[in-house]
């Protein structure tokens, strides 16, 4: 084995890799990858970054389509498909057509289900030494968790043995994830009475995200770089990275290119509104997924739950709750000593994070000229491992952002670790705006200064 050397090992990127390793440990991940992937070479190499998210902690579910699978065993029965009028999506105002599984039609999918898990557990079982998978030994469990009902007669078209989703037995699937298994889910569901029913693979990943109420839902869609998804995309002029599922307009007027991903995108959005945090649409090519994952910049379109939107500028009936937040840092002198009645004084400085009603977390932002001072931040014990925290300070840092500050910066003296990890610097007092000086002169506590710089 040849020797690596320093300048040939990626050791900036894995050092950076660490807080995204430690956010993403023990979280579930729903993944949905094409039919058309599956059969694909570059699978194999899908597989490898699946089983790195398996041994980093990641609870994983796979759905796989098989589209293609289905009409090449039609076609070698010599059949044709049939798909029915065009329904609505999840986003309601646009559509998509499924396919009609009638009597025929049915071993052909029984036949593609059979050949695709067992195609797909062979590639998760490959260990040959000197590869990626050497040693991996990740196991994947697929069977009936898929409950279904009828699809029906719609618009005067029987449907057959095409189904709807009932529900997705997530009991029984969280206790597979937590012996540390991989979940297999198939297009396929079942009835109680044992009927079998072809499923669209999107609708199965979207509903299982949602009833599990999972980190993460990602669609590996093959479209994506054509789509202009990426960095590495052509399309140059669609500069769309990130939608909002809060935004009533969200997936609609989509750039022309970006057509071909309706589907998937109003599904994330669906997800979004019922439950699941974020949702990824990324490339098939190598490494995409985990440059989404383990980087700042990713390399897909994301669609997030608008946790931003919890956040918002503080009034004076917050004040109560923004001091049981502070006053315990207060007295562990962790904060600057403040009254309600200074709070008051200065309320409109300061954010809050609210759930059910309560001030979960606060901060204040104080803008001076091209700097912007991020203070009093503050969250609530019981959601200190949310990564809270840093929603708000990413919230602060867009606003500060909008005010046209070039940065944004915090004076600590127990948390510089915390805020380097957000993408702070050290920095030296002497670059303080000059009336923050003169306050910090009167206050001073053995400060240290971080900096972040606003792009």
């Amino acid at each position: 084995m040849s020797e690596c050397k320093n300048n040939d090992f990626p050791i900036e990127w894995l050092r950076h890799t660490s807080p995204y390793i430690n956010t993403h440990r023990g979280s579930t991940f729903v993944v949905w990858v094409s039919g058309t992937h599956v059969d694909q070479p570059a699978f194999a190499n899908l597989v490898h970054d699946l089983t790195l998210l398996c041994h980093l902690g990641v609870r994983l579910v796979l759905v796989h389509g098989m589209r293609p699978q289905i009409d090449a065993e039609l076609r070698a029965r010599g059949l044709e498909p049939q798909f029915g009028n065009p329904l609505p999506t999840n986003n309601s105002e646009n559509e998509y057509r499924v396919r009609i599984t009638d009597s025929q039609t049915m071993p052909a999918v029984q036949s593609a289900l059979a050949t695709l898990r067992s195609n797909i557990e062979s590639v998760f079982s490959t260990g040959l030494p000197n590869t990626p998978m050497s040693g991996a030994q990740v196991t994947l469990c697929s069977g009936n968790f898929v409950m279904a009902k009828p699809f029906g007669v719609r618009d005067g078209i029987d449907y057959c043995h095409t189904g709807e989703i009932r529900r997705i037995r997530n009991r029984q699937i969280k206790h597979i994830l937590d012996k540390d298994m991989v979940v297999l889910l198939s297009p396929v569901g079942y009835s109680p009475t044992g009927e079998q029913f072809n499923l669209h693979s999107e609708d199965v990943a979207t509903r299982a995200a949602i009833d599990l109420q999972a980190d993460k839902l990602i669609f590996l869609h093959d479209e994506a770089l054509e789509a202009g998804v990426g960095p590495e995309s052509r399309h140059e002029n669609t500069n769309l990275r990130e939608i909002s599922a809060t935004d009533h307009n969200a997936g609609r007027a989509l750039p022309t290119a970006m057509e071909p991903l309706q589907g998937v995108i109003d599904n994330s959005i669906f997800a979004c509104r019922n439950g699941v945090q974020r949702c990824h649409i990324v490339s098939t090519g190598d490494g995409a997924l985990l440059k989404e994952l383990f980087t700042r910049d990713g390399s897909g379109l994301l669609i997030d739950s608008g946790s931003y939107d919890t956040i918002r500028q503080a009034s004076t009936r917050d004040v109560s709750g923004i001091m049981a937040l502070v006053k315990p840092l207060i007295d562990e002198n962790i904060l600057i000593h403040r009254s309600e009645q200074e709070l008051e004084r200065h309320i409109n400085d300061f954010y809050v994070a609210e759930r059910d009603g309560s001030v979960i977390a606060c901060a204040s932002l104080t803008i001076y000229a091209k700097q912007a001072e991020l203070g009093c931040l503050a969250v609530n014990p019981d959601f200190r491992a949310s990564g809270k925290a840093g929603e708000i300070v990413q919230h602060l840092a867009l606003i500060a952002q909008e005010k046209q500050c070039q940065s944004l910066f915090a004076l600590t003296t127990r948390s510089g670790d915390w805020f380097r990890e957000q993408g702070f610097e050290p920095d030296t007092l002497d670059n303080l705006p000059t009336a923050r000086q003169q306050r910090h002169d009167a206050t001073a506590r053995g400060s240290k200064m971080f900096t972040r710089k606003l792009d």
